[in-house]
């Protein structure tokens, strides 16, 4: 029977993961919801009683809701005029004299290829922005109603949370069901666990950068702070995500000193992760090895795109708690077994007779 459990539930784990292949659009959709019942999951782990609970889980998810539209709201004018700024103070050095006093100093193949790199650069950046700026105005429908789908079946899923586990005789018959259950709900506890160490990291670095921001006068301090706490989610990769918009409204507001103290601000918040954060709360909490998370989020990557950076971490405690739950218990039961058949055939050769010989000799007594 334990070979039968551990076949079903490797069974159902290929075809989820299949589904990513055959219907990539639904079932990258249903795993974003569920992280998301994660978060929205997370508060309430500290509440003892239901309907605090389920109250909390309400507020958690209308914040997170409102969070992302801020985000959608605020990236197209930000993402746009960022882009114009910086077309501009392109221009502006071009036209005062200093560029060219500086290229002049320079070897001629060098100036040459720096003079058309700018002139070409400041094209480029203007045409991006209308472009930008039009293929935002196409999507944004297709994007508001993305986000509240999601947020809808992330609270589906987040008031469902039991469902397998209420259904374990008819989805896995013939199998160990309390052998089941108890898997589903470790497996549960380490997906809830190590969300809930992101988001306490994630809340930690949106404060930091969006507090570094106003103190340095980078405008839209806010957006930076949630979108850095928004995008901490993705391990090694969410840093380099909130640092391009940062150090380009550091650049327009504050040039070169800007661009400086916005870097100081990212490599402290990194720092702070990597050193501090997450050795103390989620290699405590996830004990996962940083260099096997790293190869995770690169293989799974190159195979999913940014939803198997996304999906990484929980592909990876999957495989752990599988391997855990079952083979390391097969194989333990099978060296017990071993090493008891073992001991026997020992005690046997120290007795002066073999059993069977013993039996003969009281038989011929009696």
């Amino acid at each position: 029977m334990a070979k039968t459990t551990r076949n079903w539930i490797l069974g159902y784990f290929l075809l989820l993961f299949s589904c990513f292949f055959l219907i990539p659009v639904t079932s990258r959709v249903l795993g974003l919801a569920f992280l998301l019942s994660l978060v929205i999951n997370a508060p309430a782990e500290y509440v003892s009683k239901k309907s605090s609970k389920t109250a909390l889980s309400i507020v958690t998810g209308m914040v997170l809701l409102g969070f992302m539209f801020f985000l959608i709201y605020s990236a197209i004018p930000i993402t746009i005029n960022g882009v114009k700024n910086i077309a501009t103070e392109i221009d502006a050095l071009l036209k005062d004299g200093r560029f060219d006093n500086w290229l002049e100093r320079m070897p001629p193949f060098i100036s040459g290829a720096l003079t058309d790199f700018s002139q070409n650069a400041s094209k480029w950046l203007s045409e991006a922005a209308i472009n930008v700026g039009r293929y935002v105005a196409s999507n944004l429908t297709s994007w508001i109603t993305g986000t509240i789908l999601l947020i809808v079946a992330a609270f589906f899923i987040a008031r469902r949370t039991g469902i397998a586990r209420n259904h374990v005789r008819v989805l896995f018959p013939y199998c160990d069901h309390k052998k089941v259950t108890a898997f589903l709900d470790s497996l549960y506890r380490d997906y809830q666990t190590y969300v809930t160490g992101q988001l306490i990291i994630s809340i930690t670095e949106g404060v930091l950068i969006g507090l570094g921001s106003a103190i340095i006068g980078i405008p839209n301090a806010l957006f930076l702070g949630l979108l850095a706490g928004i995008t901490n989610f993705i391990p090694f990769l969410g840093v380099l995500i909130t640092a391009i918009p940062m150090l380009v409204l550091s650049f327009v507001s504050k040039g070169v000193w800007g661009v400086f103290g916005a870097a100081v601000v990212l490599i402290i918040a990194n720092q702070l992760d990597m050193w501090i954060l997450s050795p103390r709360i989620l290699s405590s909490r996830a004990k996962m090895n940083w260099f096997v998370v790293l190869v995770a989020l690169l293989a799974f990557g190159e195979l999913l795109g940014v939803f198997g950076v996304l999906f990484a971490v929980p592909l990876l405690l999957f495989a752990r708690r599988f391997w855990k739950e079952f083979v390391n218990v097969e194989r333990s039961v099978k060296n017990w077994e071993s090493t008891t058949e073992t001991g026997t055939k020992k005690a046997r050769k120290k007795k002066l007779l073999p059993p069977k010989e013993e039996e003969a000799t009281v038989s011929q007594e009696d």
